[in-house]
């Protein structure tokens, strides 16, 4: 199990979370359902350039209105962030963090999920499962177990383990459907997938193929010695060739 080494929210997950619902609630009667909102970490941790992902079809305009004011409230009320400390893994040229935070405009969530925690579940068949082409990163992975227990549990390691499962569905090629889905999971406290959701659409065809392959987990989050409920939100690039 590998520690969380991204950027942490003044007051921790708790703090998040209740930052979040109290978004929610800027809309009053708003409509059931989920929004993806998205925003950059400068280095300093100061959060920029919020946006708001756009949902699958058919679009619901009063669920898109209600994020618009709830992404009004966390700009306004969104604390600079701890900035995560120099990820070894970084690919030059990476310069900012991005956070997905997803919105539930449940009246009451019937979850208490996190979008972080001390300690990240593990996904144990990310490295089981890479295709041949990938030995050698393997044997890297073996003679470092640090190394190992981040790609295990890190979004990094999760988007490369499913970027290499994915298979362009003919339909997809035929309709010309291309760019970047986002699929949001949870990872419930006994360490089972729940909820899969597409939240940013790339097409049809292309959004079943990304819930085809999210992985298992083999072990959940932990925050303060116990067990968590914790969201992922995985974004996938589709292009053709």
């Amino acid at each position: 199990m590998a520690d969380y080494t991204g950027p942490r929210y003044p007051g921790g997950p708790d703090s998040l979370r209740a930052l979040v619902y109290r978004s929610t609630r800027q809309a009053g009667a708003a409509p059931a359902g989920h929004a993806l909102v998205q925003f950059e970490l400068m280095p300093d941790g100061k959060p920029t350039k919020y946006t708001i992902v756009r949902p699958p079809d058919p679009i619901s305009k009063p669920l898109v209105d209600a994020t618009a004011l709830a992404l009004n409230y966390l700009e306004g009320h969104m604390l600079a962030w701890q900035p995560a400390p120099p990820n070894p893994d970084a690919k030059p040229g990476d310069k900012f963090s991005r956070v997905s935070l997803v919105l539930d405009f449940a009246v009451l969530p019937t979850a208490q999920v996190y979008e972080y925690a001390e300690q990240n579940p593990v996904f144990g068949t990310l490295t089981q499962l890479l295709p041949e082409r990938q030995r050698s990163y393997l044997q890297q992975l073996a003679a470092d177990p640090e190394k190992r227990a981040r790609f295990q549990s890190s979004v990094r390691g999760l988007v490369a383990f499913c970027q290499m499962q994915v298979r362009y569905p003919p339909a997809a090629l035929r309709a010309h459907e291309q760019g970047t889905g986002y699929a949001s999971f949870e990872v419930a406290e006994n360490g089972v997938i729940e909820h899969p959701e597409i939240l940013g659409s790339v097409g049809p065809a292309l959004d079943k193929e990304i819930l085809r392959v999210l992985p298992a987990a083999s072990a959940p989050a932990h925050l303060h010695g116990q067990p968590v409920r914790v969201r992922y939100v995985l974004p996938l690039t589709f292009k053709i060739m």
